[in-house]
């Protein structure tokens, strides 16, 4: 014997239609929040990158490096002001910088202040 089908037009029920909803809804504003993060990733890692090989570069050279990555990610212009610090004991490069952005969530802006920074011993 076959069990009747509840539902013989074949409409959606409403907790599906809901789920789906839900999960447009994560995506839609996760994507720019995961954005913010992933530009955040990136610059931090060209400060890596350039605090590993300082001792071939003046500051000027990497801070100008630095602020064409930071235009180039699209980064707020205050991430364009880095900070270099070099100390000769023990021989430490020290590379930060600090930005504001806003993230839209629904029925709010927030605003997060991101610090990449990067250290490396010579």
């Amino acid at each position: 014997m076959v069990a009747p089908r509840r539902n013989p037009r074949g409409a959606s029920t409403i907790g599906c239609l809901f789920t789906i909803m839900l999960l447009m809804a994560v995506l839609y504003y996760g994507i720019d929040a995961g954005r913010l993060y992933w530009d955040f990733y990136k610059f931090q890692d060209e400060m890596e990158t350039s605090a590993r090989f300082a001792s071939t570069q003046t500051d000027e050279q990497i801070r100008l490096h630095l602020k064409g990555v930071a235009q180039d990610l699209g980064l707020p212009a205050e991430a364009q002001r880095i900070i270099i610090t070099r100390t000769q004991h023990p021989r430490l490069v020290s590379i930060h910088s600090q930005y504001t952005v806003e993230v839209v969530l629904p029925f709010k802006h927030k605003e997060i202040t991101l610090r990449p920074a990067a250290e490396f011993r010579q």
